[in-house]
């Protein structure tokens, strides 16, 4: 991850993946690319409620078809490290144990 090795690229390599699927389309990075973005304005830039629309917008992406392999990763950064900012812990732990299902079934078994 490039966040151990130098922490202060992560949101320059998110916000340019943003810029990417913005200009050319969504890809099966996307997701998780709103996802970080939704992460670093609730904790980093302390804006919670704009962290949580960039983490709907990670949500709304994985709907398309194409975009099964990186629901575990993307529902585990946004009910981790985004929801709990506005809303009670216990409510992340349905949306969790959900999308660890849909990884399994999906064959994200390696992170």
């Amino acid at each position: 991850s490039i966040y151990l090795v130098e922490p202060t690229m992560l949101p320059l390599i998110i916000f340019q993946g943003i810029t990417i699927s913005l200009k050319h389309g969504l890809n099966c990075s996307s997701s998780n690319d709103f996802a970080v973005l939704g992460m670093l304005l609730c904790g980093l830039f302390g804006k919670p409620h704009e962290g949580i629309e960039m983490a709907k917008a990670a949500e709304l992406i994985l709907e398309k078809a194409d975009m099964r392999s990186s629901v575990a990763h993307t529902v585990f950064t946004t009910q981790h490290y985004c929801y709990h900012w506005v809303s009670p812990l216990q409510d992340t732990l349905a949306p969790l144990l959900k999308g660890y299902q849909m990884g399994l079934e999906a064959g994200d078994t390696d992170r």
